[in-house]
């Protein structure tokens, strides 16, 4: 199936600081179909720059398969062969994108609005770390965000920084549905670990357990404060990537 699939990931650099996992992301992809964007000097300006730079990739024909995993790299693992993904994609969703959820709404200026939406478990918020489907689904949707009209980050008059944040990007451009999307309610694809306690996870068996949930996420997407809480360690040990 690595032919029908390409793994696609912004990377500016390679992170320093200790709670991050870069070389566990790259075994636990054990050699799949990939391609790292933003490597070269001044294409990262930012989070916003994250659905650019993905936007310039597809309509340079840079992925060449039907179907794509955009995802994080710094914060993310796959817990088995990235195919699963694509398996649990056929298998358990009707839609041409999935993207993941989380507990918090961040930032929370619509949630409100995804509340309304009747969420399945507690993962009740958009989350961009991990985005599985359809390349030319993908692209509808980065053409109706209006990227062009997106600023980089930018220094206020003042001094300050004004950071633009994709996954708000991502939270409105669902609430719009320019395409069909669905939210991973039950982290079939993965497992976003922000707010999320160690007891909330099964490690009893080969695979780790979300007990809410009761299904074996595809991957681990430790975000905010799964990052230093004590998650990372376990999880990594337990997939043996650490």
């Amino acid at each position: 199936m690595s032919d029908v699939f390409t793994i696609v990931t912004v990377c500016n650099r390679v992170p320093t600081e200790p709670y991050y996992c870069l070389d566990a992301f790259i075994r636990s992809m054990q050699g799949s179909n990939h391609i790292v964007l933003g490597t070269q000097p001044y294409e990262y300006t930012g989070l916003g720059s994250k659905p650019k730079l993905l936007y310039k990739a597809i309509k340079a024909g840079l992925i060449k398969t039907k179907y794509l995993i955009f995802c994080d790299c710094w914060d993310l693992v796959f817990t088995g062969k990235p195919e699963k993904i694509l398996q649990n994609y056929f298998n358990c969703f009707v839609s041409p994108l999935v993207i993941s959820s989380e507990k918090n709404c961040f930032p929370s200026d619509l949630k409100e609005q995804y509340d309304a939406l009747n969420p399945k478990t507690s993962y009740a918020y958009l989350n961009s770390g991990m985005i599985v489907g359809e390349v030319d689904a993908m692209l509808a949707v980065l053409e109706a965000m209006d990227l062009e009209n997106v600023p980089d980050d930018y220094r206020n008059e003042d001094g300050s920084m004004t950071h633009i944040n994709d996954q708000f990007l991502y939270q409105q451009i669902f609430l719009k549905q320019p395409v069909k999307m669905v939210l991973d309610y039950k982290q079939l694809l993965c497992n976003t670990l922000h707010e999320v306690k160690i007891g909330e996870l099964d490690f009893s068996g080969e695979m780790i357990r979300n007990k809410e949930t009761n299904e074996y996420p595809c991957a681990f997407h430790m975000n905010g404060s799964a990052k230093t809480d004590g998650l990372r360690e376990p999880i990594l040990k337990h997939l043996n990537l650490l």
